[in-house]
Order: structure tokens, then C-alpha cells, then sequence
């Protein structure tokens, strides 16, 4: 048995709750017959820079791998049927086919932990991971670096970001300044920029590129932060093909949520897996042939706020219209 469309409202809300980059949230839904819904992703409202779409279909990866632990919150069971076809700037990502749970299903650990995920950009202690969750990571395919030995080439792919045009071009158009309640992008409050970061971030985005001096300036809150963490985590995906993007976003969203369920955070350093000067030395360091993800792993007590997301209804569409509200669905609060 399959259940209307409209009962569907609180586990698609919840699934909004999945990252990605710029909080640019590109994901769009169509319902459509047998509790299925289309999975898209729109390149109109998303980063310009990403050439070969890695972004793209890791984070549709880590869209339905979110979708999927939520659902068993729910009593239902997520699946999904890829397609990847593009049509100008639509890619149809696949579909979505949402189902009773069985009553022999057993829970996902992480299910309640997906929710409590969080980019967490604050300083982390220095202490070793437990075991058993370096074990966990390891099993979602990730390889560890020592912070200090990764930190030259983190600093290397910023100060390269701050002085290209794209690079800053992107951050002034998904920087929310003036609005805390945006409901996507980033807020000065969401990045726990202090007052005079914020200062310094303004006056960054108020230019089209950063002089190589000054790039090596803001470049220090990268390399610090690096510097702050137990350990620096590198995902590889098998190939760029679009399926094996889609799991490795599947595996990234896991590593991630693993990390919240023993208390720890994380947080991506993209910088320096978008930066072609520097993804091959990051390989090399590794000892992985293909990177597709970084990101910090660490303990602190620091919490930050969530960042905002789009209401279901801007999300959700129904007749191959994306975005086109459906009756019966009420706006996630």
C-alpha cells in the first residue's frame, strides 16, 4: 500500500534538511503517480562554477540518502530509480518511489541523527577520534590526513579561490547579509562569522577578486581552522560518471551524519577539492586517485545555528512543473 501525496508533507520537509554547498538548495521535486516524485536539479539556482557537475550529483547523492533516513522516521521506506538526463538547464535527476515500511524493516541508527547534522565552522579540540568512529568514517570510504600536513595546500587553494572572479562572484551571490530569515544561501549568524569577519567578508564581495596579498590575509581563517580540527577526512569516488558521484554523495552525507550521532562535527574545506591546482597534490597526499570531498572532523561544545531553508511549497511541484505549489501540502515551519 502507498499513501497520498499529501501525507507526505512532514518526512519531505525534514528531507530539505540535506546539505548543499552555499546552501543553494537546488533540489527540485515533482509529485507524480504512486506516491513517486521526480528528483531534479536546477542550474539556474545554483554555482555557475562547476564545470563537470561534481557538486551537482553529490549533492543530489546526499539529497536522497537524507530522504531515505528520514522516511524511516516516518514508517516508510525511500527508494530511487536514476535517470540523469539534461535538458538545458534542467537535470532530471530520477525518481523517487516512497512505500510503507515492512514490519521486518529494522531502524537506521542514523535516521534520528540526520536531523541534528550541521556544518559546524567553529575551532574543534585537537584530541584523537574514538575508534569506533575513525572505523565508521573508514567504512564510508573515507581516508585521513594529519591537519598540519594538508594545511599548506588548504591555504594554496584559498588564497588561489579569493583571487578568482568566479570564486567571489559565487559567495556575493549566495551571501545573505541584510536577512537572518533567508531561505537559502548564507547569513554572517549561520557561518558564526564574528562582527569584524563579517567587515572583512563585505569588503571581499564588494570587489570582484582579492589581490594576492590580501588573499593570503583571509586566507588565515582557512588554514586556521584546518589547523583546529582532530582530523581532516578525504572521500574518493571510483569514477566521475554521474552514478558513482550520486553514491559517493550517498556515502558523504552518511560520514557526515555518522560523525553528529557520536557528538562530533564537521565541516567541507570544497576550496581545495575545487581548485584543479591543487585536487592532484590533495590526491597524492591521500593516496587516493580521485577526490571528490574534504572536510574537518572534531569535537567542540560550541554550537551553531542551522541555516534557513526553502518551504516545502517553493520546492515541491506537480505536473512536471518544479515549483509549482500542490493543494493539500502545507509550508514546512
Amino acid at each position: 500500500m502507498t499513501l497520498p501525496a499529501c501525507e507526505h508533507a512532514a518526512f519531505l520537509a525534514e528531507a530539505l534538511r540535506s546539505p548543499s554547498p552555499h546552501n543553494a538548495q537546488p533540489w527540485r521535486l515533482v509529485a507524480t503517480a504512486n506516491s513517486s516524485y521526480e528528483l531534479h536539479y536546477d542550474h539556474l539556482q545554483y554555482l555557475p562554477h562547476d564545470p563537470d557537475d561534481r557538486d551537482a550529483y553529490l549533492t543530489l547523492g546526499a539529497f536522497y540518502e537524507t530522504a531515505a533516513l528520514v522516511a524511516r522516521r516516518h514508517g516508510l521506506v525511500c527508494s530511487f530509480e536514476p535517470v540523469f538526463e539534461r535538458t538545458g538547464s534542467d537535470l532530471f535527476a530520477g525518481v523517487l518511489r516512497v512505500d510503507d515500511t515492512p514490519s521486518d524493516l529494522e531502524p537506521d541508527p542514523l535516521s534520528d541523527a540526520v536531523l541534528e547534522r550541521v556544518t559546524n565552522r567553529r575551532k574543534y579540540r585537537r584530541r584523537p577520534l574514538p575508534p569506533e568512529l575513525a572505523l565508521e568514517l573508514a567504512r564510508n570510504g573515507c581516508t585521513f590526513v594529519e591537519p598540519r600536513v594538508i594545511a599548506s595546500v588548504v591555504r594554496r587553494a584559498s588564497v588561489l579561490s579569493w583571487t578568482d572572479r568566479q570564486f567571489v562572484a559565487d559567495l556575493r551571490r549566495w551571501t545573505r547579509f541584510g536577512d537572518r530569515n533567508a531561505p537559502d544561501g548564507m547569513t554572517p549568524h549561520a557561518l558564526a562569522l564574528s562582527r569584524l569577519e563579517t567587515v572583512a567578508l563585505r569588503f571581499a564581495l564588494l570587489r570582484t577578486r582579492l589581490s594576492r596579498p590580501v588573499a593570503h590575509v583571509y586566507a588565515h581563517r582557512d588554514v586556521t581552522l584546518t589547523h583546529a580540527s582532530s582530523t581532516i577526512a578525504v572521500l574518493a569516488a571510483d569514477s566521475m560518471d554521474p552514478v558513482d558521484l550520486f553514491e559517493a554523495g550517498r556515502r558523504l552525507l552518511r560520514a557526515w551524519t555518522t560523525a553528529t550521532a557520536a557528538g562530533y562535527s564537521t565541516h567541507p574545506i570544497s576550496v581545495v577539492i575545487d581548485r584543479p591546482e591543487t585536487r592532484p597534490e590533495l590526491a597524492a597526499i591521500a593516496g587516493v586517485r580521485l577526490p571528490v570531498a574534504l572536510f574537518r572532523v572534531g569535537y567542540t561544545r560550541r554550537r551553531v545555528p542551522w541555516s534557513n531553508r526553502r518551504l516545502l511549497h517553493t520546492v515541491l511541484g506537480a505536473g512536471g512543473r518544479p515549483g509549482a505549489q500542490v493543494p493539500g501540502l502545507l509550508p514546512w515551519r
